[in-house]
């Protein structure tokens, strides 16, 4: 064979390759340096439709479990500043039952109230204020458990009221996925929400979590930024918890309830209810 072909078939592998091979690499640069294909956008999410959701699901419960905490600034079950709140863990029963231990300080001194709830009646216990013996006396002056849980008027209302709403994502709450939402609420509309004990009438910083799989609520985060004062440099914090939905090992009976006379011998005196002064139980709070 001439040497000029063998040199032009030469030439020519040897100087198509690496120009293929530049081009090749030259893409891949490109391609590399834009990230790839583009990743789709994320569907926008509507943090007010999730509220909605959640709202509608709190009248399918059948039974739950709650916890109310108190932090900062305090507030009280009575007018007359006496009885502290600090936290309370209950369950509820449809349509209207729910008993909790709600733990507070008299008059200084902590201690625990048992609360029973079935309906418009209320039956509390107290080592003290009752002479630990169940009363049907009313705790929180119109609660109903129905309206608190299921009803437009309580959970739901708060949920519903919120204004300013912001999405912040997903974040893991204790192991669960949940939906971070933002917003303010006037506290007239997240009172039941403390079970009547929130009072005022400006705006509380609210923060929702509602669980990523099912949509129901596991926290309701609620801060009354004016409650803070010099004395008092943290605002009131109440932080509900919702958690054990439908669980049929929730029951709650209705206590059995002592004489007014033997009650009132073994309370201490000047703490029975009904004493002038004492003005328990009220359901609201003063700050």
């Amino acid at each position: 064979m001439p040497k000029g072909g063998s040199r032009r078939s030469a030439s020519g592998w040897f100087g198509f390759r690496p120009a293929a091979w530049a081009l090749w690499v030259m893409m891949a640069v490109s391609l590399a340096a834009c990230g790839g294909p583009a990743a789709p956008s994320p569907t926008p999410v509507d943090a007010r439709a999730m509220l909605e959701q959640a709202a509608v699901g709190l009248g399918e419960v059948q039974t739950l479990r709650f916890k109310l905490q108190l932090t900062g600034a305090p507030a009280f079950i009575d007018d007359s500043g006496i009885i502290s709140f600090v936290s309370a863990d209950g369950s509820y029963v449809a349509p209207d039952r729910v008993e909790a231990k709600v733990s507070a300080a008299v008059l200084g001194v902590p201690g625990q109230i048992d609360v029973v709830a079935v309906g418009d009646e209320q039956y509390y216990k107290h080592i003290v204020l009752t002479g630990n013996r169940w009363l049907n006396e009313q705790f929180s002056p119109g609660f109903n458990a129905d309206t608190l849980i299921r009803s437009d008027d309580g959970i739901k209302r708060a949920l519903r009221s919120l204004s300013d709403v912001e999405y912040l994502g997903l974040e893991d709450l204790f192991g669960v996925q949940a939906h971070h939402i933002r917003g303010n609420a006037p506290v007239a509309d997240i009172s039941a929400v403390t079970v009547g004990l929130i009072r005022g009438e400006g705006l509380a910083l609210a923060e929702i979590y509602l669980n990523a799989d099912t949509g129901r609520v596991e926290r309701f985060v609620m801060v009354q930024p004016e409650t803070a004062s010099e004395q008092e440099p943290e605002p009131t914090t109440w932080t509900m918890e919702l958690f054990d939905y439908d669980n049929p090992d929730i029951s709650i009976a209705t206590p059995e309830v002592a004489t007014p006379d033997a009650a009132s011998t073994d309370a201490a005196p000047g703490l029975t209810p009904g004493v002038p002064g004492l003005g328990i139980p009220t359901g609201t709070a003063s700050q």
